[in-house]
């Protein structure tokens, strides 16, 4: 049962992540001094939405793995975070506290005066995601027979 689980959260995670590489693999810098049309600025929504999905499933996937690894939840991202960066399947807890703090802002703020820095620091953080990702896919592949 806690095997289905944790392989399901798993491809879940591998989907967010794979529509969120594409998204990033098209990035262009966002110029506040360009007013861009609503086809442009649909890209960006589209990064935008990706990131915020694709942070979502990696934290499931963390409190998932937790689970099925400890038989137990922490009571914060912090020391769930502390966990992963133990297993090294994170680059470091701080940068996904940021990487949280991040999305929320996206989820909960629409500032076009900070358009530029947050798209910047999507680029940023996404591209870490992508990098810890591959270290989550070789741990699921030699830790379970999801793969």
């Amino acid at each position: 049962m806690q095997k289905d689980l944790i392989c399901q959260t798993y491809r879940d995670l591998e989907n967010s992540i794979n529509l969120l590489e594409y998204s990033l693999s098209k990035y262009i810098p966002f110029d506040p001094t360009v007013v861009y049309n609503f086809e442009d600025l649909e890209y960006y929504d589209s990064l935008s939405f990706r990131f915020e999905k694709a942070v979502e499933a990696i934290f499931y996937f963390f409190k998932t793995l937790e689970l099925y690894l400890y038989g137990e939840k922490s009571d914060t991202y912090r020391k769930m975070l502390q966990k992963m960066e133990k297993l090294n399947l994170i680059k470091d807890m701080e940068t996904y506290m940021e990487i949280k703090l991040l999305r929320n802002k996206v989820v909960h703020a629409y500032l076009p005066e900070k358009l530029e820095e947050i798209y910047s620091s999507i680029k940023q953080f996404g591209d870490i995601i992508l990098e810890d990702f591959a270290k989550i896919k070789k741990f699921i592949k030699e830790e379970t027979s999801c793969l």
